[in-house]
């Protein structure tokens, strides 16, 4: 896949590359339709040279930096300075190794891409979840009706702590809402929901405290972290759970196109207005429409 934009950000001194990517299928229920995918990458170099190349391949002639995107780009690698190197040495350079295009892949599969984008072999399009499987839109539309369901554990206190004991929940996952019921010293189930539009990210657990069947649910103030019943299990939640939360982005921008603010408070008056944070440079972009 590759991105339709880039862009640089700068904070506390340190500048980023940002890529947005678009989905291709444009469908009904298109998660971005309105917005972009965004993330930001450890890979500028590679995915820089991969977007003159998508340029160059849809032109009849040779480029230069005369050209828009060319400019826009070749200002993306001045800006970010990641190596001692020219743009134009880098364009004309060999092909991205196998090792530098494994290092996107790694990068696209940490960020959780592969579960709200699939390549769509037919069509010869890169698609979100929901214009590929156009059949599951109406499980992520219907506030109430559960997308998936079943037996979790989760750690309490929210923390990777040894003497934390793993406590069995029923988790409903619908559209709008995460619903469990947890269960007090007295035998009553009490049912507890979190509102999908208040996650921040979902991530599988890494590192040192790897279990490969455990993921974590981010919102601002809390941390949930979920074991399932197998590895497979954990990653159908994870890429249920990050479908609804694209859903519930795309529902909130459409709603601040249109003025009336989003859900939880999140989006306010004055929308459809877009406030680039600072410091962006927001004139770098390069658009390839691919």
């Amino acid at each position: 896949p590759l991105p339709v934009k880039c862009t640089i950000e700068e904070r506390k001194g340190k500048k980023h590359a940002k890529l947005h990517f678009a989905c291709q299928g444009r469908g009904e229920h298109c998660l971005y339709k309105v917005k972009f995918y965004t993330m930001k990458t450890r890979h500028p170099r590679t995915w820089i040279h991969l977007m003159f190349l998508a340029l160059q391949s849809r032109s009849s002639s040779a480029l230069s930096t005369r050209d828009a995107g060319v400019s826009s780009l070749k200002n993306c690698w001045e800006i970010i300075k990641c190596e001692e190197k020219t743009f134009s040495t880098l364009v004309t350079g060999a092909f991205p190794p196998a090792k530098d295009q494994d290092s996107i892949i790694h990068e696209l599969s940490a960020h959780r891409f592969f579960d709200v984008f699939e390549y769509n072999a037919p069509f010869l399009q890169w698609g979100c979840f929901l214009c590929n499987h156009p059949e599951r839109a109406s499980t992520f539309i219907q506030e109430e009706e559960p997308v998936i369901e079943g037996q979790l554990k989760e750690k309490s206190g929210g923390k990777w702590k040894i003497f934390k004991k793993w406590k069995s929940r029923y988790f409903t996952l619908s559209g709008a809402k995460l619903v469990y019921k947890e269960s007090k010293p007295d035998g009553v189930g009490v049912t507890q929901s979190l509102d999908v539009g208040s996650i921040r990210s979902v991530k599988v657990s890494k590192g040192g405290r790897n279990i490969p069947k455990a993921f974590e649910i981010f919102t601002a103030d809390k941390t949930y972290i979920l074991k399932a019943k197998d590895s497979s299990n954990a990653q159908e939640w994870v890429q249920c759970l990050s479908v609804a939360v694209a859903h519930s982005q795309a529902r909130d921008t459409n709603l601040q196109r249109l003025g009336y603010g989003g859900s939880l408070g999140r989006l306010t008056a004055g929308a459809g207005r877009i406030n680039h944070p600072t410091g962006m440079y927001s004139n770098v972009t390069l658009r390839t429409a691919v």
